[in-house]
């Protein structure tokens, strides 16, 4: 959003247009400011919307993700203390289009077969057994991982670097980081198939 700022005396050479800060919308959005909201969706929407269409091609799934995020956003307008917005942003979208993979595995394919059976329920040392049984999956999964998708996945979900971080350290494009994250996540769950509704709940996949 575009204002002019009018003092008692302004030079002519620096009577210009000034653009607001990420920051100064941020705070103004915090007391309420619609305008300052609209601003900031205006200025990230489209990173965010393009952000899950290219891990899911689908545009009406990334719409409302979109829209899920940012709603978000406002309603907690009062409470976030974000320094960052297209960091907020890109980890918020994340989250949400991790969660729709995990719901739409868990309503496709399984069925909460080991925490939620008559079979497991309250045996502790059963249910030990299975999860000792998925960190060994895990680990055969991510040896079964090319060297480079090894290294992206350890830095992403073991050592929790961001995307950019990724990218920075391995020399690599921010496009091609997400690459191996996906394939990456995608050897993980041949490797886990038998064991993905605990490897949901423990999030293996956050």
């Amino acid at each position: 959003m575009v204002k002019f700022v009018s003092t008692n005396y302004r030079s002519p050479l620096l009577n210009k247009p000034t653009i607001d800060t990420d920051a100064e919308l941020l705070d103004r959005m915090s007391r309420d400011d619609q305008m300052a909201f609209k601003e900031l969706y205006k200025r990230h929407w489209k990173r965010c919307y393009l952000q899950v269409l290219r891990r899911s091609g689908d545009p009406m799934l990334a719409e409302d993700l979109i829209q899920s995020v940012f709603i978000t956003l406002w309603e907690k307008r009062s409470s976030l203390a974000i320094s960052n917005i297209s960091g907020y942003l890109f980890s918020a979208v994340r989250f949400q289009f991790i969660t729709h993979l995990k719901n739409q595995l868990h309503k496709e394919n399984y069925t909460a077969h080991v925490l939620s059976s008559r079979e497991y329920a309250g045996n502790e040392a059963e249910v030990s057994l299975r999860i000792k049984e998925l960190n060994e999956a895990v680990d055969k999964g991510v040896a079964l991982m090319p060297a480079k998708t090894k290294a992206v996945y350890i830095l992403s979900r073991i050592e929790h670097y961001s995307v950019k971080e990724i990218a920075h350290k391995l020399d690599l494009s921010e496009k091609a980081v997400e690459y191996h994250i996906t394939k990456s996540l995608k050897t993980l769950r041949l490797a886990l198939k038998n064991f993905l509704i605990i490897a949901l709940l423990f999030k293996i996949f956050n």
